[in-house]
This record gives C-alpha cells, structure tokens and sequence, in this order.
C-alpha cells in the first residue's frame, strides 16, 4: 500500500474543456486501477484559467454587482473543479463496483503577508492573449501581464508560498478513514493570520507547492505532478530541446541555476518536486503529462525526480 499525492494541472484541464468528460474519465479509471491495488488518495488541482474567467466575469458586471475578491474566486473555484473529479471519479468507482467515498475539502492555506505584499508578481491567471492585445489591456488596466512558456501573454498576480495547510488534521483523517481526499484546489485559498484571525488576500498559491506540503505534512510515497508536456525539458522550445527521463536533485538544481525552467510554469512543478524527495529517502516525484497517467503509473512515461 502507498499514498498518492497527484497534482492536475488547471491549464492541462482547460485545454481540453470540449473533451473534459474524456479526460476526467481517464483520470478517474487510472485512479481506480490505483484503489483496486489499496493505495491511498490526495488530489489536488490547478485554477489557473478557472480562476481568470473568474476573475474576468466578475469584472464585467462591476457595474451591476460587487466583485469578489480573489480569494473567494480560488474558493469558486475548489468547488467547481472539485465537483467535476468527485462525480466523474465517483461514476467510475461504481461501474467498477467499488464502494469508496470522495470528499472535496475546502481548503485554507495560510501564507506569509509581508510576502504577499512585497513578491513581484509571477503566477499566470486566466486566458492567452497576443502581443496586441495586451499592450491594449494594460493601457486600460492597472494589472500586469507576462510570456507564459512561449503561447502567448496572461495576466500574473502574487503567489506567496504556502505555509500551512489549515485543515491537515482534516485531510488527514479522511484519508486514513479509507476516503479519496480532494484538497488544496487552485493551491488553497490563500489567507493570513492577522490579530488571532484568519483572512483571505488577493494572490494565488501556486498548487505546485501546495501539493508538496500536503504530500510531505501525510508522508505519502508519491508526487504526481501532471501538466501539457510529457517530459521535463532543458532549452525548451529550442532546436536543441532534451527531454529529461530520470534526473537527480543534484542535477536539477543545476538546471535551475542556469534558468532553464519558466518561473510561472515548470520551474514551480520541478521545485515542489525537489522538495518532496529531498524531506525524506525512498520518496518518488513524477512530472508528466495528464493524457499518460496511466504511463506514469506503470514507469513508462514522466520525468522521474529523485534524492
């Protein structure tokens, strides 16, 4: 038996919305393959783009009702995507004739507020735009924008990195009561603690981190990380492109040392991975892409990080 932390990535969702029946289906047929064999289940996903239409939803009735805040957008947000995997993984465990419940805990994540004040912002929200486009939504708008990994431009807000994760001892016991656990969607909502009180910011954690924290605070044995790419790559995008099978942290903090990997894209993925395998010996971080789970699971696919 082991535990399972595996991280969705929201663009990996996203960019296959008009077939997201078929992927959720997917997810959710390799996840029972991991019941039938009595492994322990975390999930945790991304918002990125769920988020930012959010967010752009929200800005355009200003007029008519009050925004919320973005916080209470990634809140939205667990909910929704929370919803999508526990019905679809709940269809697939009855037809498999497995008797499991699932629950999606809405989850707090307390963060640093000098942080969150003081970071340059680096974490991609919402939709691509082009080069055009932006330089007229920044002249219309007080909020920055960034290249995300070479598809175009999307607004970035702070993203401070998680310190605790407030409902652990929750999360916790759900999955040692044999539930599959839903949590840290969107990275948490994140909230500081301000006069013995807990209150939400405008940022965005990056579920990355979150994943980590959450596999390490329950002592799993597995990261999953799923994105777009199959591999991890050095010079990506460029005629010299290597992909990455099997890597060692000693060999990843060389690469990261040289900027090899995006700061609001892979760069999070493989530092939350480092930071899993280096807490503790016999611990595997995978990153992969979302359409070869199954791969992953087997060994076949993914780039393998370990101590």
């Amino acid at each position: 038996m082991s535990t399972y932390v595996i991280a969705i990535g929201g663009n990996a969702l996203e960019d296959n919305q008009d077939n997201i029946g078929a992927i959720l289906n997917h997810i959710s047929e390799c996840i029972v393959k991991l019941i039938k064999n009595n492994n322990k289940i975390i999930l945790v996903h991304g918002n990125g783009p769920q988020i930012g239409k959010i967010v752009i939803q929200n800005h355009c009735a200003h007029n008519i009702i009050k925004e919320s805040s973005i916080d209470e957008c990634g809140a939205m947000t667990q909910a929704l995507i929370g919803y999508q995997l526990q019905k679809e993984l709940g269809n697939t465990l009855k037809k498999s004739n497995i008797k499991k419940d699932i629950v999606t805990v809405l989850t707090q994540v307390i963060v640093d507020e000098n942080e969150v004040l003081t970071i340059e912002p680096t974490k991609p929200i919402g939709p691509f735009f082009t080069k055009e486009e932006v330089q007229k939504l920044m002249n219309e708008e007080n909020v920055p924008y960034i290249e995300d990994s070479a598809r175009g431009y999307r607004r970035v807000v702070p993203s401070p990195m998680p310190r605790k994760i407030e409902e652990i001892a929750v999360i916790k016991k759900l999955l040692d009561d044999g539930n599959i656990v839903i949590a840290g969607g969107g990275g948490g909502i994140p909230v500081i603690v301000k006069e013995c009180e807990l209150k939400g910011v405008d940022a965005v954690i990056d579920k990355d981190y979150t994943a980590q924290l959450i596999a390490s605070e329950i002592e799993a044995d597995y990261l999953v990380i799923l994105t777009g790419v199959e591999y991890v790559a050095i010079n990506y995008g460029k005629d010299d492109q290597t992909n990455l099978k099997k890597i060692s942290i000693s060999q990843l903090d060389k690469y990261i040392q040289e900027g090899q990997f995006s700061k609001g894209s892979m760069l999070p993925k493989v530092s939350a991975c480092k930071m899993f395998v280096e807490n503790r010996k016999n611990r595997m971080a995978v990153i992969g892409t979302i359409s070869k789970l199954r791969d992953i699971i087997s060994g076949t696919s993914g780039t393998v990080i370990y101590n």
